[in-house]
């Protein structure tokens, strides 16, 4: 969209030739009054007086309408150009009605020098005024060019209250949120960035692996029935993690297009809990880490997404399982909060440092970090489950339990209504 200086109407020019003509009338009224004029003086004063309104007037149309005087290249030249018209209509109104009035040419040279001397001080105070008004106009425009130049830290001040300050607010409002999304792209030129090495990573270990036990299948290097069989549910895991990736990615890429859509229907916490610990009980005991769950019993029915839920317990557990040392145990509790639920999952894990704990379910990160995730579930699950949870109106919240462990905790609540994670209630 481009924006045009406003062409005003003819009503400002109207109000300006109003004023003339009653500054004519005043005019003549004081020298009335003042002077007692004869008649013919009187008549020579209202014919000087008419033709100089009639010359301010036509000049002010001309530089209001047509704008002649705008087409200067500077806008201090302009103010100059207008105080130097002003006091060039106000010397050659003084020095007609002075060759008229006056009967002493003294007198007439004495009123046009003083009047000479008037307009150098009208040009003066326009020539300062002009510097105050090109040094706003430069400090503008110097940031407007840095703007330009994407260095959008730039701001101006200026301590006056006109319009050029107003506009030093508005250049300065548009230069903070410049500022703001160049952040933010930069940002997310550097999540795309981490987002790329994330996936390179996580889909060529589990390829890498499942390619590895297949070869070794087919070329014949595995004669042991027990090590075949060992073979085949490796790189069946594999498959299945690799498969979980691309569903993973793919409802990540769903979310950012369409937002998540929950299916709410009332269910017990008891009962996904149950599921829970079921799915994974294998994996906790392969890798030999406890995995236990208590669910209090007055927890009343929740309306939920069943389906998005039990994923998201599925990923914090199998995360806490993963994440844990052997040895070590994962624990999945819910408790009755106020109008919903509270979920907890505690661990063993002493890994993570208390300035790290909010960064858990960051999607994107370094790629120092995505070389570090050997023994790690994929982010993008974590990811996932804090979307599902935040769609669910809580916010899963990590919290370090001194050298004990690492807690999550979110809240469910019946009516879908936000809730604090960290305050229990009946």
């Amino acid at each position: 969209m481009i924006v045009y200086p406003v062409r005003r109407s003819i009503t400002p020019y109207v109000r300006f030739v109003a004023v003339l003509v009653a500054l004519y009338v005043a005019t003549l009224l004081v020298f009335w009054l003042a002077a007692r004029p004869t008649a013919v003086d009187m008549g020579i004063m209202a014919a000087v007086g008419a033709v100089a309104i009639a010359a301010v007037g036509a000049v002010g149309f001309a530089a209001y309408r047509m704008r002649l005087i705008y087409r200067l290249p500077r806008v201090g030249g302009v103010s100059i150009a207008a105080f130097l018209l002003a006091a060039l209509l106000i010397l050659l109104t003084v020095w007609i009605g002075a060759q008229l009035l006056f009967i002493e040419s003294y007198d007439v040279t004495v009123a046009v020098v003083l009047m000479l001397l008037a307009a150098g001080i009208v040009l003066a105070i326009g020539y300062l005024q002009s510097l105050v008004l090109s040094e706003k106009i430069e400090a503008l425009h110097s940031a407007a060019e840095q703007l330009t130049l994407g260095r959008y830290h730039v701001r101006v001040e200026l301590e006056d209250g006109d319009e050029l300050t107003r506009l030093a607010g508005v250049l300065n409002g548009m230069a903070a949120k410049l500022e703001v999304a160049d952040r933010k792209e930069r940002q997310l030129e550097r999540l795309r960035r981490d987002l790329t090495a994330w996936i390179a990573y996580d889909l060529r270990v589990p390829l890498l692996s499942a390619r590895t036990m297949v070869e070794s299948i087919a070329e014949g290097l595995v004669t042991d029935p027990e090590m075949f069989n060992r073979y085949l549910r490796i790189a069946r895991r594999d498959i299945n993690v690799l498969s979980d990736l691309i569903d993973d990615l793919n409802d990540m890429a769903q979310v950012d297009v369409t937002g998540i859509r929950l299916e709410r229907t009332p269910a017990r916490i008891a009962d996904l809990i149950e599921i829970t610990v079921e799915e994974l009980a294998q994996t906790a005991a392969q890798k030999d880490v406890k995995l236990t769950a208590r669910c209090e019993p007055n927890i009343p029915p929740i309306s939920i997404d069943v389906r998005q839920i039990s994923r998201v317990l599925n990923n914090l557990v199998g995360d806490a399982i993963q994440r844990v040392p052997k040895g070590g145990s994962v624990k999945l509790n819910a408790y009755p909060a106020r109008n919903g639920a509270l979920i907890e999952i505690t661990d063993t894990y002493e890994g993570v440092r208390p300035e790290d704990i909010m960064t858990t379910f960051k999607l994107f990160f370094g790629e120092d970090d995505v070389r570090s995730q050997t023994q790690e579930t994929p982010r993008l699950r974590l990811a996932l489950a804090d979307v599902v949870v935040r769609a669910h109106g809580s916010q899963i919240r990590p919290q370090r339990m001194g050298d004990q462990g690492l807690r999550l905790v979110f809240a469910l609540t019946r009516d879908g209504a936000g809730a604090n994670p960290l305050k229990r209630g009946m």
